[in-house]
């Protein structure tokens, strides 16, 4: 099964691979354009897509949306990052870096991190041993 995007009507597509068919499709989902990074697979059942102030959680396997999480005074959410089985980073255009704790199909906010950066956050990328760095659009990379 491959999983992709469509801009029209912001459509999420599930393509069977053996089958060579488009197995469903979602419309009207909230998320991050023109950008192919925006789409965050947590395991073998969870996605994870960010959007303008929310997390969509749609379960892969049975084509469907779980959870819209609100995530207000995010404005875009730019990046996610899976820290480990437990923990998620969002990083936002109003330059925050926010700690969620995952709960079966759930995400509840645990810190944020306000200004981390003087501009939106581009990216978060995992390196291991609970350290993760951020990118951002001032041209700094933090290691945190």
């Amino acid at each position: 099964m491959v999983c992709y995007s469509e801009e029209t009507n912001n459509s999420l597509c599930f393509y069977d691979l053996t089958q060579k068919a488009i197995k469903s499709s979602l419309n009207n989902i909230n998320k991050k354009n023109n950008n192919y990074e925006w789409l965050i697979i947590l395991n073998k059942d969870l996605l994870f897509i960010p959007g303008e102030n929310k997390i969509t959680i749609i379960n892969f396997n049975k084509y469907s949306i779980v959870k819209i999480i609100d995530v207000s005074g995010s404005g875009w959410i730019c990046n996610i990052c899976v820290l480990n089985k437990n923990i998620l980073l969002t990083g936002d255009r109003n330059k925050m870096i926010k700690e969620w704790k995952i709960e079966g199909d759930n995400l509840i906010l645990i810190s944020q991190k306000e200004k981390a950066h003087n501009d939106f956050i581009n990216y978060l990328i995992n390196i291991g041993n609970c350290h993760f760095a951020s990118a951002s659009r001032d041209k700094t990379i933090k290691i945190w």
